[in-house]
């Protein structure tokens, strides 16, 4: 049953507060491509064997190549939501047309259907897979196949041809660490057979990259990359059975990058290369040599801090990034994460316009369509609005309501709410429209142990939203989130001490600010400085950073 609250009252008055807008930059960063000054050409080389199993020659494909150039091409999707493509030739990165609903990933195959254009597969927060094909040099418009229950996996990789028949997979890796694969058929109509599970402790890696082919045999190629910065090589087989060789570590360090990605051959010599993004925005480009290893980089540009990229090897972090700041006078102001680890200018509301709230929080992803937080206020008379609108009364029995993300393992953000008094929790699943919430889950009793609940996105790198609770006396404590709605949380686990040297108020999630796909945690101390923490990837924090000062000056608190 979908509710507008826990209860309603005969009347109520109108809601005190307007929606409150969050404005979003303009931005495209660009970049140039060391290209050879001619397209690469290659007569000489033999064709790929399309029989499974055969030794397999020659060169693989491009997999985005749309200006026809024999290169593969970028997608990066910006903080204004729009997309632009990066061709290495133009001078500046035009818009590209791509798809009309929400998406938290795009994947870029290649061609999977033997005609002359590469296709495109986006991903939406519900983990329904929808197929473009013949994806154009100024976008996508059309759509086709789709298929649902991808939201099972935190990882969707293409991978090009792993299997050795002439099509181009796809791996896709659960919360758990099982990898699947989906081979490739040649028929846009049903493009893949169904998944196989082909590996397992995959979840080592907090990023997995499909780099189509490295070693020249002509077969697909995967880098995985452990969150302290161990890179492995795992070479294709041709086998369906067993797709990937075992891995061999070919470098470290290479956790100064916050995304990897895969941008097929851009140096020339038929064999797959890798670009790494640092915090600063700067993207790095290494040719690889014919074992996996990799050779010195080579900065290719700048400007791409809050760029989510889109060859092989995205983030795909989905919900708020973003932070609310309520000063003494009421002004409710805004920031948005740049990606760089770092907030932008405040963007001040009306003045005084949020003066006397009840209760504000800032919840991530009740509305699925977009990907920015929404504002939750409970009203003294106990109706809760969201972006102005009123879902219903009776509110006033929790002294906390939050929303962490998707609980419940079906695309939708929902909200936790603890009772005042006995401390029960409750989960309540969103409609994904930010409009309703469905009957409330009990999730326990005893919360009123913690004096501060917070989250948004996931902590330990599984994908799934985490959340963290902070008792009286300053121990910090992790739930790591299920997918499940009838157990939401695993057991907790302590990840810190001393946090009671902030106050409640002045504790934030905003969410991923780094671009790694990781949610970080915002602090402000008694002098008003400004502190970072990121995930790890593995359930912990890292040491904090300073990231501003004079955040004092928001009174009533940071959400």
């Amino acid at each position: 049953m979908l509710l507008a609250g826990t209860a309603s009252a005969d009347s109520n008055p109108a809601g005190p507060h307007a929606a409150v807008k969050t404005p979003k930059p303009a931005v495209a960063p660009n970049i140039t491509l060391p290209h050879p000054k001619a397209p690469l050409k290659a007569p000489n080389k033999a064709k790929r064997s399309l029989v499974a199993g055969a030794d397999a020659a020659g060169v693989a494909k491009p997999r985005f190549d749309v200006n026809v150039d024999g290169y593969s091409d970028l997608l990066a999707r910006e903080l204004n939501d729009k997309l632009y493509l990066e061709d290495g030739t133009s001078a500046q990165n035009p818009e590209f047309f791509g798809p009309q609903n929400a998406y938290k990933d795009l994947i870029l195959p290649g061609d999977l259907g033997g005609g002359s254009a590469p296709e495109a597969l986006d991903l939406s927060p519900n983990g329904v897979l929808t197929l473009h094909p013949d994806v154009s040099a100024t976008g996508m418009y059309s759509s086709g196949w789709s298929g649902s229950g991808w939201n099972m996996f935190n990882k969707v990789v293409s991978v090009a041809d792993v299997t050795g028949d002439g099509h181009n997979d796809l791996m896709a890796r659960t919360p758990g660490g099982d990898l699947y694969l989906y081979a490739g058929t040649g028929n846009l109509s049903a493009p893949f057979a169904a998944g196989k599970k082909v590996g397992s402790s995959w979840n080592i890696f907090d990023q997995i990259v499909g780099a189509n082919d490295v070693n020249g045999d002509g077969l697909g190629d995967v880098y995985g990359r452990t969150p302290n910065g161990d890179l492995y090589f795992y070479a294709g087989t041709g086998n369906a059975a067993n797709p990937l060789k075992a891995g061999v570590k070919v470098g470290y360090g290479w956790d100064a990058y916050n995304q990897i990605v895969a941008v097929d051959d851009q140096s020339g010599d038929d064999r797959g290369d890798l670009v790494g993004r640092d915090l600063s925005g700067t993207l790095w480009i290494y040719n690889s040599l014919p074992d996996g290893r990799l050779q010195a980089r080579k900065q290719l540009g700048t400007g791409w801090r809050g760029s989510q990229l889109f060859p092989s090897g995205s983030n795909p972090a989905y919900g708020k990034q973003d932070l609310f700041g309520l000063d003494g006078a009421g002004t409710l102001s805004y920031y948005y994460g740049q990606g760089d680890g770092y907030l932008s200018a405040a963007h001040p509301g009306d003045k005084g316009g949020w003066a006397g709230a009840n209760y504000l929080s800032s919840p991530s992803s009740l509305n699925n369509a977009k990907r920015w937080a929404d504002v939750l206020e409970i009203a003294s008379w106990g109706n809760l609005y969201v972006n102005g609108a009123d879902l219903g009364g009776g509110w006033g029995i929790y002294n906390t309501v939050i929303g962490v993300g998707d609980l419940t393992g079906e695309g939708n953000g929902d909200l936790l709410a603890r009772q005042g008094g006995n401390g029960h929790l409750y989960l309540y699943p969103g409609n994904g429209q930010g409009t309703g919430v469905y009957s409330r889950i009990d999730v326990g009793a005893g919360w009123n142990a913690y004096d501060k609940l917070f989250g948004a996105g996931d902590i330990n790198g599984d994908g799934l939203p985490d959340l963290l609770a902070r008792t009286p006396g300053g121990e910090l404590y992790l739930y790591a989130g299920t997918g499940n709605a009838k157990a939401p949380f695993k057991g907790r686990v302590k990840i810190g001490t001393g946090w009671n040297m902030y106050s409640g108020k002045m504790l934030a999630a905003p969410g991923d600010l780094t671009g790694d796909g990781r949610s970080d945690i915002l602090a402000v101390d008694s002098a008003g400085n400004l502190w970072r923490y990121d995930a790890d990837g593995s359930g912990g924090l890292k040491g904090r950073v300073k990231i501003g000062y004079g955040w004092n000056t928001y009174k009533y608190g940071i959400y």
